[in-house]
């Protein structure tokens, strides 16, 4: 189809103003698909419509993060029923005395679980109970909790986003030549300023030496002066919530919570290491934990596929934002606005502004079309020639790729990584991208200049 140029940006403005007046992110994802079906095909729109609901139907991207969240549903609602969670809850109770500790707490749980973002989000989402002791705002775990998920798993050579991104960049000869691509990345980590930024501001927050920000304050003054610790749009999210943290536990007790916690646990986080596969890590941790816990005779089988069911309910919500998303990353691809963008920017670059324009490009896909991955294979291919053919630096250019994919993983507020955050932590995704953004916006404009700077330097 020809060029729609500036009209490619409409579905992405319609998409934040909608989300932003409503506070409902499915229905303004699917306005957005519309427009863009509207934009590729005139009146024959439904067609489009239909045609890419198949398509992203049948997409081996879609199929895995719901095939990989309901098996998630069902090992966490597995380690609720077998009183692993009220043992996990106990223990880190026992540390987690003030807010700050809490914070800190949740915030030090991500360097440990640090190699998936999704696996990191998924544990720490069982702290919900450890704020509401502490009377702090839902959003305020979810924002630690996002914010040392990508942006810290970028910073692990061997990690899931790591991986991905060598596997990405090996396919470049400009890459290849300077030595092993583990190599070459590593160089880059340092330079991967926006990870060090969400991380260090994150850890700056949990300490309260960066005060609430944004909706982030209403969010701790409605905390502190009506107890309600999320809004009222939440409120869906924590019917049923469950009991409160036990105050004392039995040996006998808390020894067999702690296995039934422990063990699935580092099944998963063992196997995830070893196979880098998350799905499949997920899979084997839940074929552990039914035999286990049968053994251990701490929950029937009736009770566990009653678990399991509502396991797999529990997540439909996010499968619903998620599908919508991913049919989002389709249809404005259709209509070529990342091609739209990179020709905007192409024609600036130069070695000293290279690693900025790269960060900025990939700052506006990743957020705009809600992929983290995909959002920045097109930057990729004009960016690592135009680096080698400048003479520019090839771990800046890539530091500066990785890093604002990460940054739309972390802010966007419909790409996978954010709504998987949220449901995790039971609020409502709006709620949690709202709250979140300023902070994201300071660690993004801390990394332009970082990238500005090293980009003059490196020349």
């Amino acid at each position: 189809m020809d060029s729609l140029g500036i009209l490619t940006l409409i579905p992405p403005i319609a998409i934040i103003a909608i989300a932003v007046t409503t506070k409902k992110t499915s229905s303004s994802l699917l306005i957005g698909v519309l427009l863009c079906c509207v934009l590729q095909s005139g009146t024959g729109f439904l067609d489009t419509f239909i045609d890419l609901i198949y398509r992203v139907g049948t997409s081996s991207d879609t199929i895995w993060i719901i095939v990989f969240t309901a098996i998630f549903g069902i090992f966490i609602q597995l380690i609720s029923i077998s009183k692993g969670e009220r043992a996990f809850l106990y223990a880190m109770g026992r540390l987690a005395k003030t807010p700050r500790r809490t914070m800190l707490l949740s915030w030090i749980a991500g360097l440990v679980v640090f190699f998936d973002d999704f696996t990191s989000v998924a544990i720490r989402g069982m702290m919900t109970k450890l704020y509401d002791r502490q009377k702090l705002p839902r959003a305020m775990l979810s924002y630690i909790t996002d914010a040392t998920g990508s942006p810290l798993c970028i910073l692990i050579p061997f990690g899931t986003w790591a991986v991905f991104y060598q596997s990405l960049f090996s396919g470049y000869a400009e890459v290849t030549s300077l030595g092993p691509v583990m190599d070459t990345y590593t160089k880059a980590i340092p330079l991967m300023f926006y990870g060090w930024a969400a991380l260090i501001i994150s850890l700056l927050a949990a300490c309260q030496l960066i005060k609430p920000m944004g909706a982030m304050k209403k969010a701790f003054i409605r905390a502190e002066t009506t107890g309600q610790l999320y809004g009222p749009e939440s409120a869906a999210y924590n019917n049923g919530d469950g009991g409160d943290i036990p105050d004392e536990m039995g040996k006998k007790e808390f020894v067999q919570g702690a296995v039934c916690f422990l063990v699935p646990i580092l099944v998963l986080i063992i196997t995830a290491l070893v196979t880098l596969d998350a799905l499949k890590a997920v899979i084997i941790a839940v074929g552990v934990m039914i035999p286990l816990y049968l053994a251990l005779r701490v929950v029937s089988w009736g009770d566990m596929m009653d678990a399991s069911m509502k396991g797999i309910v529990s997540m439909t919500s996010m499968s619903v934002i998620v599908f919508m998303a991913y049919m989002l990353k389709e249809a404005i691809t259709d209509i070529g606005l990342p091609a739209y963008v990179i020709s905007l920017v192409a024609p600036v670059m130069s070695p000293a502004l290279l690693p900025l324009i790269t960060f900025m490009a990939c700052v506006a896909l990743t957020f705009t079309t809600g992929s983290n991955w995909g959002g920045t294979v097109g930057v990729t291919a004009i960016v690592i020639p135009l680096a080698a053919v400048m003479g520019a630096s090839m771990p800046l250019t890539l530091a500066a790729i990785v890093s604002g994919a990460a940054f739309g993983a972390h802010v966007c507020f419909y790409t996978d990584v954010t709504v998987f955050t949220s449901t995790m932590t039971r609020i409502d995704n709006q709620e949690h991208a709202v709250t979140q953004l300023p902070y994201g916006l300071l660690g993004m404009l801390i990394s332009a200049a970082a990238y500005a700077v090293a980009g003059y330097m490196a020349i």
